[in-house]
């Protein structure tokens, strides 16, 4: 299969469009409609639904898609592993969800730029369910995501043990259960979020009715939000209190069961691991060593 056409065809589906695809290639329209319909007649089989707002994908072109990924990073691995000598050198695509980007990554990345000069690192900060994705499809070389995480073509490379704490104005009398949060308004960043999925298992063990709910895009936004005395929240201890004066909020320590929190990192089982990626997990391995000895002293 010709690798052109096959680019042309990945940028077709993921701009869902023939005309999009034509200016992010900087091909003329006439061409990519051309060369997608070479790649139907090659394969015998219709790739795209074509309607009115555009192109979808059949259930071959999903198949396709898939396989271009590999390809691609294939092609990729190719390349970097015949120009790799030496000290490590070329891209790092990172992604962290942003707790992690916020309290440990920083010191992590500081010692290893320090130390490697000639890696151009990449990082992509999200939700865990969207850095898995792009984990999975080769977007991103690993990333630090909140556990567990079980899916046969993922490996964990490292592991940070941090606790949930339940965060309100720092006027607020302690907390021994939910009942005593009644009436107030939970402040959440997404649906799906960890931290309201252990809300959600701790209501139904306390047999409670659910909270208001209010969704932020932000762990920032959230804390400034409890901080006015507007709802509680489930953070990370170490993210809160880093981000905010003692002062400014009360942590109030939940049931044991719900408060343990895993960060991994994660990464694709077939991934090539370059000069780069193996200074990066070392660096991690050192810096958390580091930390340790740090807290035992």
């Amino acid at each position: 299969m010709d690798l052109g056409l096959l680019k042309v065809f990945r940028a077709v589906a993921e701009e869902g469009s023939l005309s999009k695809a034509a200016q992010r290639l900087n091909y003329v329209q006439s061409n990519v409609t051309a060369r997608m319909q070479q790649l139907e007649e090659e394969l015998e089989t219709p790739l795209f639904y074509r309607h009115s707002r555009g192109i979808t994908l059949t259930a071959a072109g999903q198949t396709l898609l898939a396989y271009s990924e590999q390809i691609f990073h294939l092609c990729e691995e190719a390349v970097q592993a015949v120009k790799e000598e030496g000290h490590p050198r070329g891209a790092l695509s990172l992604g962290a969800v942003e707790e992690m980007a916020a309290v440990r990554l920083p010191g992590i990345l500081s010692a290893y730029q320090k130390e490697y000069r000639d890696v151009e690192v990449q990082l992509r900060v999200g939700s865990t369910a969207a850095l898995i994705e792009d984990v999975l499809h080769y977007k991103l070389d690993g990333a630090f995501v909140k556990g567990p995480v079980r899916h046969p073509d993922l490996v964990q490379e490292d592991s940070a043990e941090d606790e949930l704490v339940l965060v309100t104005a720092p006027d607020h009398p302690p907390v021994s259960s939910l009942g005593d949060l009644q009436m107030q308004t939970y402040i959440v960043m997404f649906s799906g979020c960890l931290y309201r999925t252990r809300l959600e298992e701790w209501l139904r063990q306390e047999g409670q009715q659910a909270f208001k709910l209010m969704e932020l895009g932000t762990s920032e936004g959230i804390l400034g939000c409890v901080k006015a005395g507007l709802g509680f929240t489930l953070m990370p201890r170490s993210y809160v209190e880093k981000r905010t004066r003692a002062d400014e909020v009360a942590l109030h320590p939940i049931p044991e069961r719900y408060a343990g929190l895993t960060t991994l990192l994660i990464r694709r089982r077939d991934l090539y691991l370059s000069r780069a990626w193996q200074a990066f997990v070392e660096t991690v391995h050192h810096q958390a060593d580091e930390e340790q000895a740090g807290a035992l002293a």
